[in-house]
């Protein structure tokens, strides 16, 4: 087996193993580059620093959001990886993180009902033909639930090309398309998408969610 990310092949029976649950095609190398969260020290947005959480208390009094969740901190190796599988087409490397998204999953929602509905954050369809598939329902697919596509998105610029500021000031960009005769509200969804950043994704995505009356909304994300 060789490593997805550098290509170099992957001896078997190493410590590694440790790092990453069960054998995710990974080196020894890439994957003491990646920042697993064990402890969240935030229980709202699933942050492992102490660095006050200004998001959070912008968030956090809508009540729009149970909690979030992510697997891994968001830096520089984690950075090149999500850029080259989003941006660069490299598809095959969201199995890098397989058995580190299904044990995390099952850690932090283990409590949820077998029913929860999953919905992946959608693209636009302008994005999606030009990317050709969609990071969020790639990872929503590794996980034991049911996928259920609630939510539109309209045309819009891309999240990476955007300050901080101009995230947190952007206009809600998605559409509730659930039919209310096929939809049980009281039944928890987890939202899903690769990186929780400022929380202005996630937390849209859930204002339409509560506003068509489902009751219990989380997010679970690769990275924060």
């Amino acid at each position: 087996m060789y490593c997805l990310f550098c290509h170099q092949l992957i001896e078997h029976g190493l410590s590694w193993q440790t790092i990453l649950p069960k054998l995710d095609p990974i080196c020894p190398n890439c994957a003491q580059l990646l920042a697993p969260i064990h402890l969240p020290t935030c229980d709202y947005c699933g942050r492992d620093d102490h660095i006050s959480c200004l998001d959070c208390k912008r968030w956090r009094p809508s009540q729009l959001l149970c909690y979030n969740r992510s697997v891994f901190r968001y830096n520089t190796f984690l950075k090149e990886v999500i850029a080259r599988w989003k941006f660069r087409g490299d598809y095959q490397l969201y199995a890098l993180f397989v058995h580190s998204f299904q044990a995390r999953f099952n850690q932090y929602f283990s409590e949820l009902p077998k029913h929860t509905w999953l919905v992946p954050i959608p693209l636009s369809e302008k994005r999606l033909a030009h990317r050709s598939f969609n990071q969020a329902e790639a990872l929503a697919s590794l996980l034991p639930r049911t996928t259920v596509p609630l939510l539109k998105r309209l045309e819009g610029e891309k999240q990476s090309k955007k300050t901080r500021k101009h995230r947190l000031a952007m206009r809600n960009p998605f559409l509730y398309q659930g039919s209310q005769e096929d939809v049980d509200f009281a039944q928890p969804i987890v939202l899903i998408d690769d990186i929780y950043t400022t929380g202005t994704t996630i937390h849209h995505a859930a204002q339409r969610l509560r506003a068509a009356g489902h009751q219990k909304v989380y997010s679970f994300t690769l990275a924060r």
